[in-house]
């Protein structure tokens, strides 16, 4: 399975009511059929694509922790931030070597 769909359905548990023109644009900052033309074409995530989706994990994740201390928004935070980790995985492993 291609990180965008993973990163789609791990998005999509945390909050079932997301879509998949609402992931491209709000999660990975690109138009709303990014998701769509994407899986179509059986192409994965750009680098800025997962730079992007890093990003907004953190920033959703601080978002759920600040100023509360409600154990389901914690631990709402916490999968945005362990699906943070694959994305970083992805980044990493796409990112050319330095020799």
């Amino acid at each position: 399975m291609s990180f965008i769909k993973h990163a789609y359905q791990e998005i999509k548990a945390i909050d079932p009511s997301i879509k998949t023109d609402q992931f491209s644009t709000n999660w990975l900052n690109k138009c709303n059929s990014y998701y769509r033309s994407y899986k179509a074409s059986d192409r994965d995530m750009t680098l800025h694509a997962i730079m992007c989706l890093l990003v907004n994990l953190s920033n959703k994740a601080d978002a759920l922790r600040r100023n509360n201390n409600h154990k389901l928004l914690h631990a709402k935070a916490e999968q945005y931030l362990a699906l943070g980790q694959l994305a970083q995985e992805q980044l990493t492993d796409k990112l050319p070597s330095r020799s």
